[in-house]
């Protein structure tokens, strides 16, 4: 990895994300490419006056200015949390959010896009319908995702990552065993089991693939709500980052179960690693 993407319309809850972009580039010795995409609207269709068509065409020179007073402020935080040298090339993309930076992500060949989310409140309005949940669909490399709430420590120990046992979640953890190499953390596998049945012996037979990585750790949580139990486990924990496997327009399904998707609530406060399916099978 050594180009990570950070799209930014400069609120706190982008910001707070920048702090966990430029982490992730220090360790991985990578640059950021940071975006701000700007929407001018479309008045081709309208035969306006001179002077309104003046100001419409002054959107982008304004837009242009607004950015680049911005910019300074990315320095600042970059120098007051330690990370002055990481390098940085800045961006202003014209055009809707989310196709500005799937087409810069393509562009640049990003490794990783970092994005901040407000990460509260219903799951499936949370990731569908939303710019993020629009990019984890159609970026063809991973997305983190971080909560406005996210408290960061500057420093990535732990990842955990949800499994039901199937080769995809295995091909999942090969790649967060690629990344863990680079950002030295412990990788949680965690499995929910929502009934009385123990889980364990599959959990333990699912795992032996890696029994002399000691730096996997398998987990079987018991708890009558998947999602209550898994965020349970990332606060017991001191979990950094929540890795998931994403499907187009069904993992939410996948995950959760399709009759309790509209039911969940996942009030998570830290931020979510999410690889494409189709990204990683493909390989």
């Amino acid at each position: 990895m050594k180009k990570i993407l950070y799209p930014t319309d400069f609120s706190d809850t982008a910001e707070n994300a920048f702090i966990f972009a430029l982490q992730i580039a220090d360790h991985l010795g990578a640059s950021i490419i940071t975006l701000h995409a700007f929407d001018r609207p479309d008045i081709s269709s309208f035969n306006l006056p001179d002077t309104l068509k003046d100001v419409y065409d002054s959107i982008d020179l304004d837009v242009f200015e607004n950015y680049e007073d911005e910019v300074p402020v990315l320095r600042d935080i970059a120098i007051e949390n330690g990370y002055y040298h990481v390098p940085m090339v800045h961006v202003l993309e014209e055009g809707a959010a989310v196709s500005a930076i799937l087409r810069t992500a393509n562009k640049n060949k990003a490794d990783l896009i970092v994005m901040g989310t407000t990460g509260a409140g219903m799951m499936e309005k949370f990731f569908f319908g939303t710019v993020s949940g629009k990019v984890l669909e159609e970026a063809h490399c991973p997305v983190v995702l971080v909560p406005y709430t996210a408290q960061f420590d500057g420093i990535i120990d732990n990842i955990a990552v949800a499994t039901n046992f199937t080769e995809e979640d295995a091909i999942l953890i090969e790649e967060l065993r690629k990344f863990r190499e680079i950002m030295g953390c412990h990788v949680h596998v965690v499995h929910v089991s929502t009934d009385q049945s123990s889980d364990d012996g599959q959990l333990k037979s699912f795992c032996e693939r890696w029994h002399n990585d000691k730096k996997i750790t398998p987990h079987v949580v018991h708890h009558a709500d998947i999602n209550e139990g898994l965020e349970s486990f990332v606060k017991e924990k001191n979990i950094d980052l929540l890795a998931l496997l994403s499907h187009k327009r069904n993992w939410f399904e996948d995950l959760f179960s399709k009759t309790r998707a509209k039911n969940i609530s996942f009030h998570q406060s830290i931020p979510l690693l999410v690889y494409q399916s189709e990204n990683l099978t493909s390989h």
